[in-house]
């Protein structure tokens, strides 16, 4: 006897696609209602902040004769800041969202990293308003007919 095959689909459990930049090339995918991102996120936020400090001493001693250990400390690193990034949206963030620069580099008194999590944290907090709003609708509709005030 010939085992069934039963087909379900769970798409919309899918990723999110995002499009960095406006690139085609550069298409992260997230998934925007993981809420295991906050513990993630509150686990690794303070070591990254610890990197970035790290960073900035590294740059604040260099000296011509320091210039190769300061350039491999460095690298290091940004190599660590990549993968706690990655690790927070269990997802290839850094390789796309980088732009051959590092996770420490400033940007309007922002570090790069930080200004990752904060535009990409958008995309969770959006959809978890959504999601919590049709959550509320649906049990809405279903919990009606019992809490309706009599006459």
């Amino acid at each position: 006897m010939e085992d069934k095959i039963i087909d379900i689909d769970l798409s919309v459990t899918s990723k999110k696609k995002i499009r960095i930049n406006g690139d085609n090339n550069k298409i992260l995918e997230i998934n925007t209602s993981d809420l295991g991102l906050l513990g993630r996120l509150e686990e690794t936020y303070p070591k990254l902040n610890k990197l970035s400090q790290e960073a900035s001493l590294a740059l604040s001693e260099t000296n011509e004769e320091d210039t190769q250990k300061i350039a491999e400390i460095l690298a290091n690193i940004n190599t660590e800041m990549c993968k706690y990034l990655d690790y927070i949206f269990d997802s290839n963030v850094s390789e796309l969202c980088s732009d051959g620069g590092t996770m420490y580099d400033l940007f309007n008194g922002k570090f790069r990293f930080e200004h990752i999590i904060e535009v990409l944290g958008e995309q969770y907090e959006t959809n978890l308003k959504s999601e919590i709003h049709k959550a509320q609708q649906r049990l809405k509709k279903h919990t009606s007919k019992y809490t309706k005030k009599k006459r």
